[in-house]
């Protein structure tokens, strides 16, 4: 069970390293989703609050509003157009009245892929009466990471030096992504290798040996013994010679004289 196992997970690995086949990669943390396109015209906080309006929020096609804010008791307004998609975001405030007519003028601002304008024509950037402040081009960033500028911010400060309103006019705010919000990972994986292998290993066999063995027998001696059976019928060997019999010695037939 072990050795399929393993056998299994190295063809796996293989195929995903030749390219053959299907190969189930791990996938690493999910996208963050793309920063919501916003804009809108006038807002202000304090005695005389102004909700965001007009307003259009996206992050896909576009949306378009347009429209007049005012305050509850009618010393602050403005009209805008607004628009919002992905990646982009712009709005025009035209008609600005307000704070006693110390505050008065047009404005745009505009953001597109994290770059951000603006530009507002009216009451002069710096001192505004005896307690509030203008200021031209605030920028900044939203909590899900989309940049944003405001044409023009109002600031009243109370009695101990604190902000009693905040009056925003022409904000525009859009991610940084240049119009796609679902950018695709370039180190993501597209199921086959870009480079294939353009060869063969060179030292897998071709199937047959190129060239047979010198040392492997051929099935024959090349050669023939010298010597050869005789070809005739064998004759026998000659009978061995009897053994020579001594010569006998001559003897002398006269007796010996005896006196």
């Amino acid at each position: 069970m072990k050795t399929s196992l393993k056998t299994g997970l190295a063809g796996v690995s293989m195929l995903a390293l030749l390219g053959g086949g299907t190969a189930v990669l791990l996938a690493g943390p999910a996208q963050a989703a793309a920063p919501t396109s916003s804009a809108y015209g006038l807002s202000a906080t304090g005695a005389a609050p102004v909700g965001a309006a007009p307003s259009a929020t996206s992050n896909s096609a576009e949306r378009t509003a347009t429209g007049a804010a005012a305050s509850s008791d009618g010393t602050l307004r403005a009209s805008a157009t607004v628009r919002a998609s992905a990646g982009k975001a712009s709005v025009q405030v035209t008609g600005l009245s307000g704070l006693g007519g110390l505050l008065s003028g047009t404005a745009t601002a505009t953001c597109d892929g994290g770059k951000v304008s603006s530009s507002f024509s009216g009451t002069p950037a710096g001192p505004l009466g005896a307690k509030g402040t203008v200021t031209y081009g605030v920028t900044g960033s939203t909590a899900d990471g989309a940049k944003f500028v405001i044409a023009a911010q109002v600031t009243v400060k109370a009695g101990s030096g604190t902000a009693a309103s905040v009056i925003n006019i022409g904000y525009a705010a859009c991610g940084p992504d240049g119009g796609n919000p679902n950018p695709t990972p370039s180190n993501s994986p597209t199921g086959k290798p870009t480079t294939s292998p353009t060869a063969s290993p060179t030292s897998s066999p071709t199937g047959k040996p190129t060239s047979s063995p010198t040392s492997s027998p051929t099935g024959k001696p090349t050669t023939s013994p010298t010597t050869t059976p005789p070809t005739g019928t064998p004759v026998p060997p000659a009978p061995p010679v009897p053994p020579v019999a001594p010569p006998v010695q001559p003897q002398d037939d006269h007796l010996p004289v005896t006196g």
